[in-house]
């Protein structure tokens, strides 16, 4: 009897596990598409997409978490004010809406637009799944049901927006730190390093608007500094 419950809960883990990592590599991929797809490139034409995607965990996984936190916080505050006396329930609103209005003011203050729109349409779909006569009573009244939604509609819409700005941060020059290139003898400065496509390292040219694809094989040396030390390298 205790074996057959063991190999149940393994099998619960390894169900669950596998769909935690499947929810990573699409968001990964999400993630990657869109940061590449600033700069004309497709990952997908150089390495497989598992490969991509699992690269691109170590870019939301801390977004990821910080998310959770958030979800689990306001849970808590939803029950502080829900369990209170009568006199705090009848102002339990006012918490929620309190959190909802300054967050979307944080957000329209920041130019998060899709953050936002990845809010209100895990809203939708929420209510969407309340009113549906076809979806079962127990998953409406899950509490699990906000979680999942938010894991499905917002962190995707937020995974394609991070990789957006981060590229949108490096094609205006807005990075921290600027690259020279060795190639053939040749020294060639003032790139952006976007990342590494298979074989090749990719360079983002200011000047020209254009991304640059080297060859691993063919740099001889690659040198990444900041910004605000490059008078003193120069001079030196």
């Amino acid at each position: 009897m205790e074996s057959t419950q063991k190999r149940l809960t393994m099998a619960d883990v390894a169900g669950w596990g596998s769909a935690v990592v499947t929810f990573g590599l699409i968001q990964g991929a999400l993630y990657l598409k869109a940061y590449w797809g600033h700069f004309g490139l497709d990952p997908f034409q150089f390495v497989a997409v598992s490969e991509l995607a699992l690269a691109g965990l170590a870019g939301i996984g801390m977004v990821l978490f910080l998310m959770l936190v958030a979800l689990l916080f306001s849970g808590w505050v939803d029950v502080k004010l829900t369990s209170g006396a009568s006199k705090s329930k009848r102002f339990a609103w006012l918490g929620p809406t309190i959190f909802f209005t300054g967050l979307g003011a944080l957000l329209w203050w920041s130019n998060a637009w899709p953050v936002l729109i990845g809010l209100f349409l895990t809203i939708i779909c929420a209510l969407a799944v309340h009113l549906s006569p076809v979806i079962p009573t127990a998953v409406k009244d899950s509490p699990w049901l906000i979680y999942v939604l938010v894991m499905l509609v917002y962190v995707s819409i937020a995974s394609s927006w991070l990789g957006f700005e981060r590229a949108k941060t490096i094609s205006s020059s807005g990075g921290k730190h600027v690259t020279s290139v060795t190639v053939d003898g040749r020294v060639q400065g003032g790139l952006s390093l976007i990342g590494r496509l298979g074989d090749s390292y990719a360079l983002w040219d200011p000047a020209r608007k254009a991304a640059v694809l080297v060859p691993v094989g063919d740099v001889g040396r690659l040198e990444i500094v900041r910004k605000d030390v490059m008078p003193t390298s120069a001079g030196q």
